[in-house]
Formats: C-alpha cells, structure tokens, sequence
C-alpha cells in the first residue's frame, strides 16, 4: 500500500580496495592437459576468476625427472638406485648414498639457476612403492622420514642459494603418514585427500605433518577421468556440499595452497570448479553457495 524509499545524502564506493586471497596457491588443472583448443579459454577462466597463483607451488612426482636427466649417471652407478628385492631399480633412490643426495640437490639448484623467475621446485618423489631396502635406508626411519629428510635438504641448500624461494612436496601414498622429524620451513607439504596409507583421516594427516612443523596446503582430486567419465554428480567438483563445506575447512586446519587436479567437463563440474575459485580467494563465500 505504500513505499519506503531509503534516503542517503552521501553515497560512496571504495575504488581503491587491497584484498589477500585467503589461498596463496590457487590451481584447478587438468589432469590429462587441456586440449589445443582448450589451453586459450581455460586460461582466460583461470584469470577472469583468480585461480591463479600468487606463489607458484611445484609439487608434483620428481624422481623420475632426476633418473632421466642424469640417465649416464645412474647407469655407471646403478647402486644409486633403490634395492628392491635384491636388485637396483627405479625410479626409487637408496637415499643413505651421500653422492646421490648431492646429485639431488645439484639437480634441484640447477633448476633455480637455469630459471631465475622459477618460484619453486618439486621434491616429491615417483609415483607408487619401490622405497630402498637396504640397511642403511633402514635406519633413516619411515619413508616418509626419507622423503622428507632429502627435502628438507635440498629446502636448506636452495634457501642458502636462493633465499625467498619454496620446495614443494605432497603427504601422499607410501609418504602421506607424517614423519618423525621436522621439516624445513620452505618445505611445503600438500595433503593429498586420496591414496592415503595408514588409515589417517586428511585432519589427521594435517595436524600430524603440522605438528612436525610443516606448512601445508591441500592435494585435492575434483575430477580424475578415469574414475568418474565425466559423468554428472560422480566427482567431489560437482557436488557443491562437498567444496562449499572442505574448502573453508581445510583453510580453518591450516592448509594455505591448493592444488585440484579436474578435467575438461564443464557440463558436469563447471559450477562447482567457478565456486572453488571464488571460495579459495575468500572462504566466506562459501556462505553465498
């Protein structure tokens, strides 16, 4: 029957506005690669929607880039390889050989110097088992204290030569427990949310490599092709529960980089992928959904 018309007598709008992305880290890849004509439009939405990355975190299996790239090395020295059954084989290292840390590292400072723009470089190691069975290994403690003690080497050796600059590695399969000993700060740890050994929860993974002192971020899977054939309402990107109620969670355990392997299938997922951008620059959206 009537209105009320609010009255203002000054209105403003702040132009100048300086936001943190609550994500340092903030990628939604494909996990098979974008298709040539994928590639120009897929970055153009990375962009438009700031699933982008103000640190570019590199965490992604190593080990075989090492044994490729020095592969005379490894067949003059075969011992440099994990004993697996009473042989030596890929793409495992016997880590207690301390010529095969220093290729490690060498091979890691190589990767600064060849790259000065390089943010970060990957310590993780291959895919799967294959962890050296000698008795020297042995003593070094779990394999997640083996992966994480050549980390936290290669971390020390490129802080020294680099200073700001990050290694990264993921809490996954046979190294997803959480170690005995302390990682380095520039060590970042990713928590990967599958293949998880152990029967450890993601919390527990979190709070577990925290308590060693890691800094971590979060190794998610909203799609992998394989698993769901990009059909609707199979894969975590297309359940919007699922990534409106993990993301702030994960920030609220700790988690500040973020790394969400997808596939082209916008049909299904593309909802959910727009929101997991807008969530990791800012988690109270997740109160918009």
């Amino acid at each position: 029957h009537w209105e009320i018309i609010p009255r203002r007598d000054r209105l403003s709008l702040a132009v100048n506005d300086f936001q943190h992305p609550d994500y340092y880290a903030r990628r939604i890849w494909y996990g098979y690669c974008a298709a040539d004509y994928a590639k120009e439009s897929y970055a153009a939405w990375c962009a438009r929607n700031r699933a982008t990355s103000g640190i570019e975190l590199n965490s992604g299996h190593s080990y075989d880039q090492i044994i490729s790239r020095h592969k005379e090395v490894f067949v003059e020295h075969p011992d440099y390889l994990a004993l697996v059954a009473g042989a030596r084989r890929g793409p495992k290292f016997c880590l207690s050989n301390p010529a095969v840390r220093k290729l490690i590292i060498d091979h890691k400072l190589a990767q600064f110097a060849a790259d000065p723009d390089l943010q970060s470089v990957s310590i993780d190691p291959s895919d799967g088992g294959g962890w050296c069975e000698c008795a020297a290994c042995q003593k070094l403690g779990s394999v997640s204290d083996q992966a994480v003690g050549i980390g936290n080497d290669v971390a020390a050796a490129v802080q020294a030569a680099y200073g700001d600059k990050y290694v990264g590695m993921y809490a996954y399969a046979y190294h997803s427990p959480p170690p005995g000993i302390k990682v380095h700060p520039r060590l970042v740890v990713s928590v990967a949310t599958a293949f998880i050994k152990g029967d450890f929860t993601v919390d527990q993974l979190a709070a577990g490599w925290q308590k060693q002192r890691a800094t971590i971020g979060i190794r998610e899977y909203f799609s992998v092709n394989t698993w769901d054939r990009d059909l609707p309402g199979r894969s975590r990107g297309s359940s919007l529960k699922y990534v409106s109620e993990k993301l702030p969670h994960f920030h609220e355990l700790g988690a500040r980089f973020f790394s969400a392997e997808s596939s082209d299938n916008w049909g299904c997922n593309g909802l959910g992928y727009y929101l997991a951008a807008r969530i990791l620059w800012d988690v109270d959206e997740a109160q918009n959904v």
